[in-house]
């Protein structure tokens, strides 16, 4: 569905750009070639703008909302950043922020959830890993994008020698309890494949709470760990702007996340849960829902939503999680 959608959004950039073509050719005399260069110049201009204003927007929404005392003091106690101090960017760094954010979601939406070939499936990696590799990745998506947002991460998991399988959960605005199936499924599919005797998963935003639902159903005995990354664990206050059932469920303080947390099973499996989150997200709000009770919190500041998936510090803390229980796995030949 959202491949779909971000597809159709390309009608209307071309149709601006048909335009813009057409007013500087004739109203402005413009020659062929300066009019083609003036209105791609336009377009992309004005699109990047627009991501700028989306992510000044959302900045400044999940500052200012986690201001409000329903929000503020509804915090659990393992939520506090008391004398974390990093919390506070000045000027430079908060322009860098943005700056990057919306270069980030602009190629995420315009690009690559688009038009990314064979974003889903299982990628084996090379014959170097068969004496000691990395347990292999499922790799689950956040809300409204598709298995495309991980096309940074699969490359720097190619180059170590990690196998990965990403999916795409549908329906893109259904019930999170919808998509244990399909995870359940890739799971099986990816052990069968690489002959790991469990996998790793790395789930970004809605991702990781959907992971931690479908432990609930079908247990967590083949999930050797897992890394979300900016995931609204206690839910989010920004939930009221967004569509579907999915995002009303991770809503702050929502029904469906406190019986989440108080199933005895997801108490377990926040242990083998590691959350990276940055204190400036944009889309999280407070940031500091993406804090776990019982699992394992890193803050890595000065990234937004969509940045902190490839920002250099979370693709350092991956390689090394990964990197901690490699071993050695049968692999059958034909499968090499």
């Amino acid at each position: 569905m959202i491949r779909h959608l971000n597809r159709l959004y390309w009608i209307g950039y071309l149709t601006a750009l048909l335009g813009l073509y057409w007013v500087l050719k004739n109203w402005f005399g413009m020659a062929m070639d300066d009019a083609a260069i003036g209105a791609l110049a336009l377009v992309i201009g004005s699109l990047f703008l627009a991501h700028v204003g989306f992510n000044i927007s959302g900045f400044a929404l999940s500052y200012s909302v986690r201001q409000i005392p329903q929000i503020r003091d509804k915090g659990m106690p393992f939520h506090s950043t008391e004398g974390e101090g990093f919390h506070r960017l000045n000027v430079p760094r908060w322009i860098k922020a943005v700056t990057v954010e919306s270069l980030a979601s602009l190629k995420l939406v315009t690009l690559l959830q688009p038009w990314a070939p064979n974003p889903d499936g299982i990628a084996l990696a090379g014959k170097t890993w068969r004496k000691k590799k990395p347990l292999p990745v499922l790799l689950v998506h956040g809300y409204l994008c598709n298995s495309a947002v991980w096309a940074g991460t699969r490359a720097l998991l190619e180059r170590a020698d990690v196998s990965t399988h990403a999916i795409t959960l549908e329906p893109a605005i259904g019930s999170i309890r919808s998509y244990s199936e399909a995870i359940h499924e890739a799971i099986d599919e990816l052990l069968v494949a690489t002959g790991a005797p469990q996998v790793k998963i790395i789930a970004h935003s809605m991702g990781g709470v959907a992971v931690r639902y479908h432990a609930t159903e079908y247990g967590h005995h083949r999930i050797a760990g897992m890394i979300t990354v900016g995931s609204p664990h206690y839910g989010t206050a920004l939930s009221t702007l967004g569509i579907g059932k999915n995002v009303k469920q991770m809503a702050w303080g929502s029904y469906f996340l406190k019986t989440l947390r108080e199933h005895p099973t997801d108490r377990e499996f926040q242990t083998k849960i590691w959350s990276l989150w940055s204190p400036q997200d944009n889309i999280v709000c407070p940031p500091v829902s993406s804090k776990l009770e019982f699992g394992k919190n890193t803050a890595v500041p000065g990234c937004g939503h969509v940045a902190l998936l490839n920002d250099s510090t979370t693709e350092d803390l991956i390689l090394n999680w990964l990197a901690e229980d490699a071993q050695a796995y049968p692999l059958a030949e034909n499968r090499a």
